[in-house]
């Protein structure tokens, strides 16, 4: 499964209803599926002079049995 997020230098992007945001760790992050890359690429824009190194990420994720 592929999926998208906004990475600045200080951390992952979680995006608040209001549209706000806090800089968070990849586990609580959020993410979006490749039909929402539109509203990455305008939050981009928009928060790009707030955040250092913003960027959009692509994150792959493969699910496996675990044995412990």
């Amino acid at each position: 499964m592929i999926l998208y997020a906004l990475k600045a230098a200080e951390g992952y992007l979680k995006m608040a209803e209001n549209g706000g945001f806090t800089l968070v760790g990849i586990n609580k992050a959020s993410v979006y599926p490749e039909n929402g890359l539109n509203q990455l690429i305008a939050t981009k824009n928009d928060l790009g002079d707030e955040l250092t190194e913003l960027r959009i990420v692509k994150l792959t994720l493969e699910e496996t049995d675990f044995f412990a």
